[in-house]
């Protein structure tokens, strides 16, 4: 997924586009959040935003894709790379009908030893920025999730390539 041809202007674009690139990454943030506190862990998603249309506000859209079973060992882990790349590509088949889209993992801080949630944005115009929030699970079943402060950095272009 490394091969990005297209160059990120997440700064040449206007304030409409940042807010739905904002908007989009509050839903996948939420989302991810929602899932590991109901369930403790949560497997890759998508999150589109509809193009507008006649001046309608395009809704959100939660995608998702089926873990690919290993039917020598059922019992493996999870390919999580692997349900990246399948959301890549569903969503860049599904492009022209999105004004902006997030891919959402839960990754490794090797250097911190910690969880955190991974959000990629990217605007349909050619923007990209990710944000990553760590997060701390209970010690017990009565505790409570933290979340730090999501922390931008620069995002990828994977669907609008």
């Amino acid at each position: 997924m490394s091969e990005n041809t297209a160059e990120n202007r997440l700064a040449e674009l206007g304030d409409e586009a940042h807010e739905q690139l904002n908007r989009i990454l509050g839903t996948a943030l939420g989302v991810a959040r929602e899932q590991l506190e109901a369930n403790g862990v949560f497997l890759p998603f998508g999150i589109a935003l509809e193009a507008a249309t006649d001046g309608a506000e395009g809704e959100l859209r939660l995608l998702a894709v089926q873990p690919p079973e290993d039917e020598n060992d059922p019992e493996a882990d999870i390919d999580a790379e692997s349900m990246m790349i399948d959301l890549v590509t569903l969503l860049s088949q599904q492009r022209e009908a999105f004004a902006a889209v997030a891919l959402v993992s839960d990754v490794t801080l090797v250097e911190e030893g910690r969880d955190a949630v991974h959000a990629n944005a990217e605007h349909s115009l050619g923007g990209a920025v990710a944000v990553v929030q760590p997060y701390t699970a209970p010690a017990d079943d009565a505790g409570a999730w933290t979340f730090d402060e999501p922390t931008a950095e620069p995002g990828e272009l994977l669907v609008w390539r």
